[in-house]
């Protein structure tokens, strides 16, 4: 078992103590939260410790991993502290805002010889993995087109609130401040499916992307449409919105056959598992498929377990996950300039 700090007992960190735990591979011994007098109930009732400060955690020599569920901002410079403390390293997405940091968190993990790991546990759907597979066996022959969106309004009152009383303390306020999410929709839930593209289909070359402030406030990205140009010649498009209700769907179209994955009709089923239905169709026949929902999430522990634990790889490899940030950067950039980007090398 290895000894793990949750750093962030929000609702997301509290996910990460829970599948951590139940993947039967971390002893969660400690959180931290530097809202004490609202976490001390949260953290009691989890049965752990708990700090206020990050540096309680990475000064305790048991501790041998951290989870990071804070403020994006915060991601780049935590990861850092932890490398050069040696603990290995489990990140919320987006683990840098911008490819420089990227970078950095990426140096400063290999050169303390840590791992780093990442929180896209999409990659552990069965239905994503059924996918991988039937791209991998040419089963849709030539891929010429990947389509997805990701769209739901959980937190579009949480913003409208945040702007029309602006002067009132929010509570998950951090998420509702444009630093903490330059793409909108994008950093806060639609970067899942930026790392679907690139694990079905490769690096992406360049994006085209155009954005909306239409429901929340007029000087907030709610809605973005982006299409895509992969190197293999494959082309995507990603639709994403924080204001409109639960749709959540994945597209291949092939030369021979084409697929649509869709999820759940209800938020509590999809916060667990987002994409559970398979339609498999050619001329001929259409096939359906269902697959169980999975904690994901415990999944993607596993995998940063056997990682530390030098079993195998983690799933998402560097590269991949400063290529995602990369994809993300040229977004912003496209948006600013209403051009389509090129994708920086990684």
């Amino acid at each position: 078992m290895i000894n793990l700090a949750v750093i962030g007992l929000g609702v997301w960190g509290q996910r990460h103590v829970r599948s951590a735990q139940s993947s039967g591979r971390f002893n969660v011994k400690m959180a931290v939260d530097p809202e004490t007098e609202r976490t001390a109930p949260i953290a009691k009732k989890l049965g752990l410790n708990l700090a206020e400060s990050i540096e309680e955690a990475l000064s305790d020599p048991s501790i041998e991993a951290v989870s990071l569920a804070t403020p994006h901002t915060l991601h780049t410079m935590q990861i850092v502290k932890a490398a050069e403390a040696g603990k290995h390293v489990y990140s919320e997405k987006p683990f840098a805002l911008n490819l420089q940091d990227a970078n950095r968190a990426v140096v400063a993990a290999e050169s303390a010889g840590i791992q780093l790991a990442l929180g896209h546990d999409q990659r552990h759907y069965p239905v994503i993995a059924e996918l991988k597979n039937m791209i991998g066996n040419g089963t849709f022959g030539n891929i010429l087109h990947l389509e997805t969106n990701l769209s739901h309004d959980s937190i579009h009152l949480l913003y409208k609130n945040y702007f029309d009383n602006a002067d009132v303390p929010t509570q998950r306020g951090w998420r509702l401040r444009e630093e903490e999410a330059p793409t909108g929709p994008i950093s806060q839930f639609g970067i899942h499916r930026v790392d679907t593209f690139i694990h079905l289909l490769g690096e992406i070359n360049w994006v085209f992307a155009t954005g909306s402030c239409q429901a929340v406030n007029p000087s907030f990205l709610d809605t973005i449409s982006v299409t895509v140009g992969f190197k293999s010649g494959a082309t995507g498009y990603l639709g994403n919105s924080l204001a409109t209700p639960l749709n959540s769907r994945l597209q291949i179209f092939g030369s021979e056959k084409w697929a649509e994955a869709t999820g759940p009709t209800t938020f509590e089923a999809y916060r667990e598992c987002s994409l559970i239905n398979l339609t498999v169709s050619s001329k001929e026949a259409h096939e359906n498929h269902s697959f169980d929902i999975i904690d994901s999430v415990a999944q993607n522990f596993s995998s940063f377990a056997d990682a530390i634990e030098g079993k195998s790889r983690f799933i998402i490899s560097t590269d991949q996950m400063i290529h995602n940030i990369a994809v993300v950067d040229a977004i912003r950039r496209s948006l600013d300039t209403g051009e389509r980007v090129t994708v920086s090398a990684v």
